[in-house]
């Protein structure tokens, strides 16, 4: 073991000790050379060894060259250390005109750094310097006995650069203006979906939901008589929801990102008319107008998300017997997420809580009003695998092992009536068993009504997917060759899902089964023009980032004997 990782480090030091003979496109390749050195030495040590090996690397850092410190910046990228941004800095330093440790450095702060998005002002800083840079290399090479062999260096760096900007812009939507030095300043991003499944979207408590509808009509201040199978039947319905979803986000440099947003809902058969009958059922309407702040902060030994949003709803749908009926929402969110590496593992940690104050249009209404809280916990594996023997090689996504874990705490207030819905779940993922995922998740979900103990219920349900990549995005790191419709194909992948609800308690009625499939794409538009940078202009950046979902199902209810297909369709401009 030490043989080879002394034969490794030999290989990874030697070509470092030609740097002065070197002409300047050789000097040029240095970075993504030794990156892969960097990366093949982990791969023949333990971590006792590897740390061991980076002490001794730091301790005779001072005056050493730029590749010097560049290397030792990409160990400590491998050991989870913090350390490593600062020795991207000393290479930097060193060697201020080389575009790719601006670059590297980018890729680090955008796609390993923050708790689960990446530290954006600062990795945008890094790509925008690379590029300027890159510029200015290609003068000097056109200036050089070496302008021949310009495309080999310039072009191949551009398309990184390039991609590493789509992939930091692809949650914004499409640019309208931008700064002077050609970031983009103000976005708009469109999501439309629609779907034909037992629950709203985003919501996956179908067989819960159903429970409380079925326990609630046939409650003492309703029915007072248990429901008929053919009325679970009639309430084990399809709706249809369908949204419409625009946003325009503002950001500059280090200022928090502001978003001004709005979106229609219009849900099929969503809620029964009256429970009295629970075989009829109304649309409901939503409308929200809003408003949001959020700041990702870059602190010494850990990274830290803050989100905070006020928005109106107008819902008209909702209330039992008067469907016509307006309701007025005053919503409050608050997100805080932070991450932190432990050795070469990270911990993500994300807390939530929302607020909603809610008002019928209706003379004298009841206190109405809603408190969900929640919080996750994940635990990422990203050191050497048997099955992944470089983790911290990949440029868009971190691969391994998670273990997750996490809980919902839902209270919703009508008057003196509190109803609380709550989860409970863990799971792990398995990513990267070659071009494919495994996920599996238990959850544990109830529903309590107080003062009335017969609508208690509660499930168990087992969630379990495979992911199959057959357009992997991390198998070409920059630019592909490929189009569809005049854009990029940056992935496809097809997912297999299986769903069991077990009810425990309430209504064993409701057991169910599903099962089916999805298929994903995201498309991009390159962010920069060729030919403005190769004229040494000021380009402006260009991101945009389609994703695109199809999804059928089977849902069966063999208690019931009810059957249901389900689809789904999502189409969006940013995220």
């Amino acid at each position: 073991m030490f043989e080879r990782a002394g034969t490794a480090a030999a290989a990874l030091i030697f070509p470092l000790l030609l740097h002065g003979q070197q002409t300047l496109l050789e000097r040029a390749a240095v970075p993504f050379g030794v990156a892969h050195d960097a990366s093949q030495l982990r791969s023949t040590m333990g971590l006792p060894q590897l740390r061991k090996f980076v002490d001794e690397r730091i301790a005779k850092a001072a005056g050493q060259s730029a590749a010097y410190q560049f290397v030792t910046a990409e160990l400590l990228k491998q050991l989870g250390d913090y350390r490593a941004a600062d020795f991207y800095e000393r290479a930097i330093a060193v060697d201020d005109g080389e575009p790719a440790y601006e670059l590297f450095y980018a890729d680090y702060l955008r796609n390993f750094r923050g708790p689960r998005r990446p530290l954006f002002a600062e990795a945008e800083r890094h790509y925008v310097r690379a590029l300027q840079k890159l510029q200015h290399r290609q003068s000097s090479l056109k200036a050089g006995v070496e302008s021949e062999r310009l495309t080999e260096y310039v072009e191949p760096v551009l398309d990184r650069i390039d991609r590493g900007l789509v992939a930091l812009y692809q949650e914004d939507g499409v640019p309208l203006s931008w700064s002077g030095d050609g970031r983009p300043s103000l976005f708009l991003s469109t999501i439309d979906r629609f779907a034909r499944s037992p629950s709203d979207l985003d919501e996956v408590h179908d067989t819960r939901d159903f429970t409380a509808e079925a326990l609630f009509s046939a409650s003492a201040s309703r029915r007072n008589i248990a429901l008929t199978d053919d009325d679970l039947r009639a309430l084990v319905r399809l709706k249809e929801p369908r949204e419409t979803a625009e946003r325009l986000r503002f950001r500059h440099d280090t200022w928090p990102v502001l978003d001004v947003f709005y979106r229609w809902r219009a849900i099929g058969s969503a809620q029964v008319t009256d429970f009295h009958n629970p075989r009829a059922f109304n649309d409901v309407d939503v409308r929200t107008f809003g408003a949001a702040l959020e700041k990702t902060i870059e602190l010494a030994s850990s990274d830290v998300y803050l989100r905070t949003a006020l928005s109106h709803l107008n819902r008209i749908g909702a209330v039992e017997t008067l469907p016509e009926t307006a309701e007025r929402i005053d919503q409050v969110e608050l997100q805080a997420a932070a991450a932190r590496f432990i050795g070469p593992d990270k911990l993500n940690l994300d807390a939530r809580f929302t607020s909603q104050d809610i008002r019928p249009a209706i003379a004298n209404p009841p206190g109405h009003d809603r408190r969900i809280a929640g919080a996750t916990a994940e635990y990422q594996i990203l050191r050497p695998l048997l099955f992944l023997r470089d983790p911290y090689g990949q440029l868009f996504e971190t691969r391994g092992i998670s273990a997750f874990g996490g809980f919902a705490d839902d209270r919703e207030r009508f008057d003196t009536v509190v109803v609380t819905r709550r989860d409970y779940f863990v799971g792990a993922s398995l990513r990267g068993l070659g071009r494919i995922d495994v996920t599996l998740q238990p959850t544990w979900s109830n529903s309590r009504v107080s003062g009335d103990r017969s609508q208690d219920n509660s499930q168990f349900r087992t969630d379990a997917t495979v992911l199959v990549r057959l357009l992997d995005e991390e198998r070409v790191p920059g630019i592909p060759k490929s189009r569809f419709l005049g854009l990029s194909p940056a992935f496809v992948h097809l997912v297999f899902a299986y769903k069991r609800d077990v009810p425990d308690t309430g209504l064993d009625a409701l057991e169910n089964y599903r099962f089916g499939a999805a298929l994903s794409t995201k498309l991009f538009q390159r962010s920069l023009s060729s030919a403005e940078v190769l004229n040494n202009g000021v380009p402006r950046m260009r991101p945009a980032t389609i994703l695109v979902s199809i999804r059928y199902e089977q849902q069966r209810f063999p208690r019931l004997g009810e059957n249901l297909r389900l689809v789904g369709l999502s189409v969006s401009l940013g995220y």
